[in-house]
């Protein structure tokens, strides 16, 4: 039980933004497609192969490096391709429900704003319901003049909803983060472990 709560806490978006809304990680996208043309276009191995300063011809093609390299890229793409289509864009705008509720609570003072707020927890969004037990806050009348502190429960519960929906797809990006994080590691010890063993540590002045 542990396990799978802390698994379901690690993938909330919310958690998932920090690299999600990373340059880098957006970057990751094109991979796929550039190494493809890079890596396995089958014009470029054959220049190669005519180019025995790149390579020899015997056995032309991407070193275990590389096919690493691009392996743990693809997975990283993946999961920020699946954080850029289903996370909501107010988990990608705040990074938590304090923020949020700090930059909005003005705006969600104005009756017809404060009706659309709890118009979405109670139903959901344009992407799915977000809960089907979803608290119930009430704000009776139709001038009302609502105190923006007692926005903090509403609006902290419409956070909470979005960023835990879509659950099954939350999982499949952090496996996908991690696991692409884990190949990369890989060619960055090998080339590590290859720096120490050739440098020359008896030439080394100190």
């Amino acid at each position: 039980m542990r396990t799978i709560a802390s698994l379901d806490h690690q993938s909330r978006w919310s958690v998932l933004r920090r690299l999600g809304n990373s340059t880098i990680a957006k970057a990751t996208i094109a991979v796929p497609l550039v190494g493809y043309l890079l890596l396995f276009n089958g014009e470029i191995v054959k220049f190669l192969s005519l180019h025995t300063d790149f390579c020899r011809p015997a056995s032309c093609g991407p070193s275990l490096r590389l096919l690493l390299l691009y392996l743990g890229c693809c997975l990283i793409a993946v999961g920020a391709a699946l954080y850029g289509l289903k996370c909501p864009a107010l988990i990608k705008k705040y990074d938590s429900a304090a923020a949020f509720f700090e930059a909005e609570k003005v705006y969600f003072c104005q009756p017809r704003n404060l009706d659309y707020l709890l118009k979405l927890i109670k139903l959901g969004t344009e992407a799915e319901p977000l809960a089907r037990n979803s608290s119930n806050f009430n704000y009776d009348g139709e001038g009302r003049n609502v105190d923006p502190n007692s926005l903090a429960d509403p609006m902290g519960e419409l956070y909470r909803l979005l960023n835990v929906s879509h659950p099954e797809i939350r999982l499949i990006a952090l496996i996908s983060y991690c696991v692409g994080i884990l190949i990369l590691l890989v060619p960055t010890a090998m080339t590590f472990v290859q720096v120490i063993v050739a440098f020359d540590w008896g030439r080394t002045a100190l």
